[in-house]
């Protein structure tokens, strides 16, 4: 499912209501309110700045998961050109000193572009999702400091356990991968888009089956029998082998799925925030027009 595929029905623009808005009392994809403010006395100018404020925010947190997973993107898809005998392209790349940090975007831009989405709205769903999702964003960038502890002086030496860190950090993938799909998914179809779910769904269902390939390939390939720490038994056999490739392409493709989501989301919130400043442009103008009128009136 491509950005293509996620058309709009309907479009909700500033003077439509939005799928998840027409009960303005219990309606939970509301933005909080301001510190010390009652919903219930708040006028129509504070709901429009909190929803402008809110949408705001929501494309910020996606723009910046749009850009480290475009990044994540290349960096699965370089993994996958030896399979097709560009050993060479690889290396040239890898041996760069860029290389090396091609992770410092990826890693933090998700933790911050996570960290801008939690708490956006009151839906209990999507709290949850935003707060493990956070969560896990912390864990990898534990892992980042761990994985460059010597360059940055943390450590002296190897650290250790790469095998583990290493699987590691792929269940945790597989997991994000579930909740960033459902967060766009979630945003897009409160923003109108009526392909959102069965796109999320599709996104999930290849997301699960990775985690089972993951899962049968990390029991497989770790050599249990020397002990602790974990290590990388290696390709030992043709099942390994295609299991490895399988895991590979499972992960880009699902990646690659997960960010024309996270792109839809921020297009689509522009979009709106566009709508929402012209609504205000237009109301502005009218109340002016009126109370021109009203002078001349007296």
């Amino acid at each position: 499912m491509g950005l293509r595929d996620l058309r709009m029905s309907s479009p909700a623009s500033a003077g439509e209501r939005l799928p998840m808005e027409q009960d303005r009392t219990t309606n939970p994809y509301r933005p909080p309110i301001f510190p010390g403010e009652d919903r219930e006395s708040s006028s129509p100018e504070i709901e429009h700045e909190q929803q402008r404020l809110t949408y705001s925010l929501c494309r910020v947190g996606f723009g910046i998961l749009s850009f480290a997973l475009v990044l994540a993107c290349f960096t699965s898809l370089l993994w996958l050109l030896p399979w097709f005998g560009a050993r060479n392209v690889v290396r040239a790349i890898v041996n760069t000193r860029a290389w090396a940090w091609i992770d410092v975007p990826i890693v933090w831009g998700s933790l911050v572009g996570t960290y801008l989405l939690w708490g956006r709205w009151r839906e209990r769903g999507w709290q949850r999702r935003s707060g493990l999702l956070l969560l896990m964003c912390f864990v990898d960038s534990a892992l980042w400091f761990l994985e460059h502890a010597t360059d940055l002086g943390i450590h002296e030496g190897e650290v250790g356990h790469e095998w583990l860190r290493n699987q590691l950090g792929q269940a945790l993938g597989w997991a994000e991968f579930t909740l960033i799909a459902g967060l766009a998914c979630d945003l897009l179809a409160h923003l109108g888009v009526d392909q959102a779910p069965e796109a999320g769904k599709a996104t999930r269902s290849l997301a699960a089956t990775g985690a089972v390939v993951w899962l049968i390939l990390f029991l497989k390939r770790t050599a249990w029998r020397k002990g602790w720490p974990l290590l990388d038994g290696g390709i030992d056999s043709p099942e390994t082998l295609l299991l490895t490739m399988g895991s590979h392409m499972i992960w880009a493709i699902t990646l690659i799925q997960v960010t024309a989501l996270t792109i839809a989301a921020t297009r689509q919130t522009t979009r709106i925030l566009r709508d929402m400043e012209r609504e205000h442009q237009e109301h502005e103008m009218l109340r002016s027009s009126s109370e021109h009128s009203d002078f001349l009136g007296t």
